[in-house]
């Protein structure tokens, strides 16, 4: 199932009036995140910002996933008595009016789940659709979408991106630039999977309709990332899928440290759904023994971890690597060396000093 999907997020493509746009292409090879830290601008360009304006007048922010040029998924709960949404493309800071890549518009028309009722858990998942298809570009562009049957993915690593609260600190306000971190799916098998344990007092829920994700080392979405996406690296085409819609963010200062689990909607049971309402056209999931499915041969400079077990691994892009590879669950992650000035040794799998590696210059061992 890890090699069907592997092979098939790449034809995921969106088509609009200026040809196909291939979906879920980050604005950096690789996602280098092993903690909450503000991303690079308009690395993940299917982010959109959304102002909601409610009936009483207050106004409130949640975040969403561009999935078309015309559609935007969200949380339900981010739409409860509103009136009015505004949608923010092409965002990094979200205080810069001015940047050149931003497209705003504003919105009437939404559908929320028929399902969902205020203060569930389930089902809390909606559409925003845009009044004229947005400009696809680097800065925005499409999330890939999942399949209805899809695996788990539990045990993989997934990232959670916002603009919502990230600090302890009173009063400290929701981020005005675009933040991410990661953290790993957690089963949520049936009614008492490990996220229903470690959610209690969330009310009940069943894992076929949420993916939760493990929240320890303040790898948390707090309030004002709510309807934000939970993002699905493949490594092998370098894509992003987005498997979570994200749930309501605690508003205490005390979010970042807190041990109950990310828990998000799952888009895969939603997938139907969302296609029936969007019209977004269904890609057929190709065969592994078609020839457009047949991987490229690697070379001396590519790296998969397709055939590898999980652990640590060097960079065969260079002998002096200031980088190395973790692979989990066959899934490539690209990190840099902890220390300014240090190098990775590949025969001890740790980062030292150049003047330790001979590949560096350094004397032998």
């Amino acid at each position: 199932m890890k090699l069907i999907f592997s092979l098939l997020s790449i034809f995921l493509l969106f088509v609009n009036g200026s040809g196909a746009v291939e979906c879920g292409i980050a604005n950096r090879p690789f996602s280098r995140i092993v903690g909450g830290m503000e991303t690079k601008p308009n690395e993940f360009p299917w982010m959109v910002y959304l102002k909601v304006q409610f009936w009483s007048g207050d106004s409130a922010q949640c975040g969403g996933t561009l999935i078309s040029d015309r559609w935007i998924l969200t949380a339900a709960h981010c739409l409860y008595g509103v009136v009015d949404v505004t949608a923010i493309l092409g965002a990094h800071d979200v205080t810069n009016s001015n940047s050149l890549s931003r497209q705003e518009f504003s919105t009437k028309k939404w559908n929320i789940h028929p399902l969902w009722s205020y203060g569930q858990v389930e089902n809390d998942i909606a559409l925003v659709q845009l009044p004229v298809a947005a400009v696809m570009s680097d800065y925005a562009r499409p999330a890939c979408l999942p399949y209805s049957d899809d695996p788990n993915f539990v045990d993989f690593d997934v990232t959670i991106t916002g603009w919502g609260n990230y600090s302890s600190s009173v009063d400290s306000g929701t981020s005005p630039v675009l933040r991410s971190v990661r953290s790993s799916i957690i089963d949520s098998s049936g009614t008492t999977g490990i996220c229903q344990q470690k959610a209690s007092g969330e009310g009940p829920f069943h894992g076929d309709k949420i993916i939760c994700s493990d929240s320890s080392y303040n790898r948390h979405f707090c309030h004002g990332d709510d309807g934000g996406p939970m993002n699905l690296y493949n490594s092998y085409w370098n894509t992003y899928t987005v498997v979570g819609v994200a749930w309501i963010g605690d508003t205490s200062v005390d979010c970042s440290i807190s041990t109950k689990p990310n828990i998000c909607a799952r888009v895969s049971y939603f997938i139907d759904w969302i296609h029936d309402t969007t019209g977004i056209p269904r890609i057929p999931r190709p065969t592994t023994t078609t020839t457009t499915t047949t991987p490229p041969a690697p070379t001396t400079s590519y790296f998969t971890c397709e055939g590898k077990p999980s652990g640590i691994y060097p960079n065969p892009a260079c002998d002096c690597c200031t980088t190395f590879y973790k692979c989990s669950n066959g899934y490539a992650y690209l990190y840099d060396c902890p220390d300014a000035g240090t190098v990775f040794d590949p025969q001890i799998s740790v980062c030292v000093y150049p003047g330790n590696l001979p590949a560096c210059g350094g004397s032998a061992r």
